[in-house]
């Protein structure tokens, strides 16, 4: 078998025909369905069941796992040379397995790798993901660099270096540390092509997550795992960095500042990523924080702007509409 397709299942009945409808009719043709049902209290399992495709294996959890516990359970079910991850609420354009199982046959050295995607239901953005090692690898440090449901993994990977979903990881940000557990051993890659349409609304795990004590307790493992001491105020700073602002103050502007230069000499001592690389990857969440501030009071929008030694042109005049559309608007009204 050359490919497994981990599919967990949880309360997903309104999307879930439409969801194995776009596995099944993949034009790459070697594969099997892991689905494992996560304990569902709506109709999920009875849709499975009633689906007669011999390449589609259901596995019904006697208790929840939550989704990483259950995306574990398919890969360990599965036999394939390869796991394509996919979720029951999206849909997988027709040549997404035959384009991602081309280029891990391709590139051997790669053990994890995804593609672009289009998102849909309340968004219509589109995502994508580095190509190189090298940018992912940096990306990594703050956040997946492979799209976890748009993901297909080495499996020889995993058995090799017995990695997998930990049971005591939290729900939320499991991806993030299964990711960082195979930078230590594989190098990653993403196509850059759309081959998933994501469904974003409220029944994505990310929308009904832990919320942030959850997410707290991942950063904490995760800056653990990259050698780091993961104490809460470090966890705060890095919380930040993903735009989690607690407050927006002078104070919290002068932590991300040194935080990121920390981390810059972090990938230094470790090596994942050439310093340019990754100096592109702070200054990306540097330059996304100033438009996280564009209401701050001036205080901290000052600190900003001394540390990042001015303001390009671009961002002055984006500011300078910012500051102003309130006043504008009001004069607007008053001539109303």
């Amino acid at each position: 078998m050359k490919v497994s397709v981990a599919l967990p299942v949880f309360n997903k009945a309104p999307y879930l025909k439409e969801a194995l409808d776009s596995i099944l009719a993949q034009t790459f043709r070697d594969f099997e369905i892991i689905a494992v049902d996560d304990k569902s209290t709506d109709e999920s399992l009875a849709i499975l069941r009633g689906i007669d495709d011999p390449r589609l294996k259901v596995v019904a959890l006697d208790r929840n796992l939550g989704h990483p516990g259950a995306t574990q359970v398919a890969i360990e079910q599965g036999t394939g040379e390869y796991i394509i991850r996919s979720d029951a609420d999206d849909l997988c354009h027709p040549e997404r397995f035959a384009k991602q199982v081309a280029y891990m046959d391709a590139h051997p050295e790669v053990g994890i790798s995804g593609s672009g995607l289009q998102l849909f239901g309340t968004r219509s953005d589109v995502w994508r993901y580095p190509s190189d090692n090298a940018t992912c690898q940096a990306r990594l440090f703050f956040s997946p660099p492979v799209a976890d449901g748009a993901s297909i993994i080495r499996r020889s990977v995993l058995e090799t270096h017995q990695l997998g979903f930990k049971p005591h990881w939290p729900r939320v940000g499991a991806d993030w540390l299964l990711m960082l557990d195979l930078a230590a051993v594989t190098r990653f890659g993403n196509l850059d092509e759309v081959l998933l349409s994501y469904r974003r609304g409220p029944q994505n795990i990310s929308a009904r997550s832990q919320g942030m004590e959850g997410r707290r307790e991942a950063t904490r493992m995760g800056l653990q795992a990259l050698g780091l001491e993961g104490t809460e105020e470090q966890v705060r700073h890095h919380l930040a960095c993903s735009m989690y602002l607690p407050d927006k103050t002078p104070a919290l502007v002068r932590a991300v500042f040194a935080w990121l230069q920390r981390l810059e000499q972090l990938n230094r001592s470790m090596g994942r990523s050439p310093d340019p690389i990754f100096r592109q990857e702070t200054e990306r969440i540097w330059k996304r924080l100033f438009y996280f501030l564009d209401q701050a009071d001036r205080k901290t929008l000052w600190t900003y702007i001394r540390l990042n030694g001015g303001l390009s042109p671009d961002r002055l005049l984006y500011l300078l509409k910012v500051r102003l559309a309130p006043y504008r608007n009001g004069r607007r009204n008053e001539a109303k």
